[in-house]
């Protein structure tokens, strides 16, 4: 009969009372074991080495050191441990930081049990784990600079919003009449638009339009 490897879990965290919470939360979880804590920065590394677990629970922020900069030494370190970042902190930077450091995952000292538990099982698989909140905070941002990004493209090239929105109609299949409908504007305005657009990006024909506004992020496909 095969038994089923634990995960070998270690807490870094400066107060006592959180350290308490989470071992009492994984108490009875039979495929994650809780093989020991620490409470400063400095201490870290040695006792990875000494406890050679497969994830470590990383507060963000300790007395004496900084949480994510643990983890980025932990990760060149130790390449098979996984690090999940502990915070109160639902912010855009720690979460940025904690990434590039090479966490594996970000989770809420106030998730539930469920949550952790998960989080744990996920990263030691070589998964991310991220919670509900964080995951939804990384979309709007990168949500937010795509369209930052589309419109700096839109003054790079020199295009007005007009411009781009017939780039859109072409790139529909729509002809020159039946852009000219559809904005309520001549033949003749929609034919001086094209001929303007060509120039400014340098294109001949629609195909070629087509393809350099999809590289350049104008319009969606």
């Amino acid at each position: 009969m095969n038994v089923k490897k634990k995960t070998k879990v270690v807490l870094v965290d400066d107060h006592q009372l959180i350290r308490m919470g989470i071992i009492a939360l994984l108490k009875f979880e039979s495929c994650i074991e809780v093989i020991g804590e620490v409470n400063k920065a400095s201490e870290t590394l040695s006792y990875i080495y000494q406890k050679k677990p497969d994830v470590v629970l990383m507060d963000i922020s300790l007395d004496d050191g900084d949480g994510i900069s643990l983890t980025e030494e932990i990760v060149k370190t130790y390449k098979s441990v996984k690090v999940i970042i502990l915070s109160m902190h639902v912010k855009e930077e720690f979460i940025k930081r904690s990434i590039r450091a090479g966490a594996s995952g970000y989770i809420l000292k106030d998730s539930p049990r469920d949550e952790l538990v998960q989080a744990i099982k996920e990263v030691s698989k070589g998964n991310k784990y991220f919670a509900a909140e964080v995951s939804q905070l990384i979309v709007s941002s990168y949500v937010s600079k795509a369209g930052d990004f589309s419109r700096k493209k839109r003054r790079i090239s020199g295009l007005t919003n007009r411009e781009v929105e017939i780039i859109k109609l072409l790139s529909d299949g729509l002809s020159n009449q039946k852009i000219a409908e559809q904005l309520d504007i001549s033949h003749r305005t929609v034919d001086t638009h094209r001929t303007n657009i060509m120039q400014k990006v340098k294109v001949k024909n629609v195909a070629e339009l087509v393809k350099y506004s999809i590289m350049n992020n104008l319009i969606e496909i």
